[in-house]
């Protein structure tokens, strides 16, 4: 069967099921940073920039497995096939390219996150996630 046409807003969807879906299944302690990250990471990337957060991100992922998945969940979304940037590590890409492929980045990041924030909230144990099962 043929892959069908689908909008940039689906594939979106797809990739950050996919993501979540295969951190879930990895990683069992961190989920509940994980779906705080989620959350914390646009506000960040508004505030401070996508450079920023994203270094931040980088950083803090030589210790913390969540802050390492949601960095190079980005990188590979920027990087996937026809998009934004050539090369996976999200700061290198950053770095190489000019202002208009950063606003775009930027742009695509936040728009990819609203999906990320939504399947790691309902994929995510809610006991260790500290959420409510009723909810």
């Amino acid at each position: 069967m043929s892959n069908p046409v689908q909008l940039i807003e689906q594939k979106r969807a797809r990739f950050a099921l996919d993501a979540v879906q295969k951190f879930v299944s990895k990683d069992d302690s961190d989920q509940k940073s994980f779906v705080a990250y989620a959350r914390q990471l646009p506000a960040m990337i508004q505030t401070n920039g996508l450079g920023q957060a994203a270094a931040f991100y980088k950083a803090k992922g030589t210790k913390s497995k969540a802050y390492n998945e949601l960095y190079q969940l980005l990188g590979k979304w920027l990087s996937r096939e026809q998009a934004i940037y050539p090369e996976e590590d999200l700061i290198t890409a950053i770095t190489q390219n000019d202002m208009h492929c950063y606003r775009l980045a930027q742009a695509e990041v936040q728009a990819l996150l609203i999906w990320v924030k939504k399947f790691a909230e309902a994929l995510c144990d809610k006991e260790k996630t500290g959420g409510n099962k009723n909810d």
